[in-house]
């Protein structure tokens, strides 16, 4: 009789690019929404996702925009170092695809956050932020 062998069978890990491209489409609808200029950079831009402003100042800032359905979100740990300490990140939580909840944005500039950043020993370049972290910056629309 032949023994049977069973080989767990990993699941395949979803694409985060849905996720991402969701979240900076509904950061920019709740931008204009709110009376902001807003616009996506081009993909692949590296270390911003959006400029944004006012049209009376007529300056457009880059903001980041990280965003999971489920925390923590990985962060660059450089996003909290150097000139991009004063960047402003919008945390977005989409929660599941059901979409029972709404959505739920903090808004941060990195400094402030620098001090909540999780890198376990063996990484390097990335580290994590947990959402009780980011939950005082809940619909923080004013740091923009």
């Amino acid at each position: 009789m032949k023994k049977s062998t069973s080989v767990p069978v990993r699941k395949k890990r979803k694409s985060g690019i849905p996720t991402g491209n969701s979240g900076e489409y509904f950061v920019m609808g709740e931008l204009l929404r709110r009376g902001y200029d807003a616009q996506l950079a081009d993909r692949n831009t590296k270390g911003y996702d959006l400029l944004v402003g006012r049209s009376e100042d007529k300056v457009l800032r880059k903001v980041q925009v990280k965003t999971v359905r489920v925390p923590p979100w990985y962060v660059n740990v450089a996003s909290f170092e150097g000139d991009l300490r004063d960047q402003v990140t919008i945390y977005v939580l989409l929660g599941k695809e059901d979409g029972q909840k709404p959505v739920r944005y903090f808004i941060a500039r990195n400094r402030e956050l620098a001090k909540y950043v999780h890198k376990p020993p063996k990484w390097t370049a990335n580290a994590f932020m947990l959402l009780k972290s980011v939950e005082p910056y809940e619909d923080r629309w004013d740091v923009l």
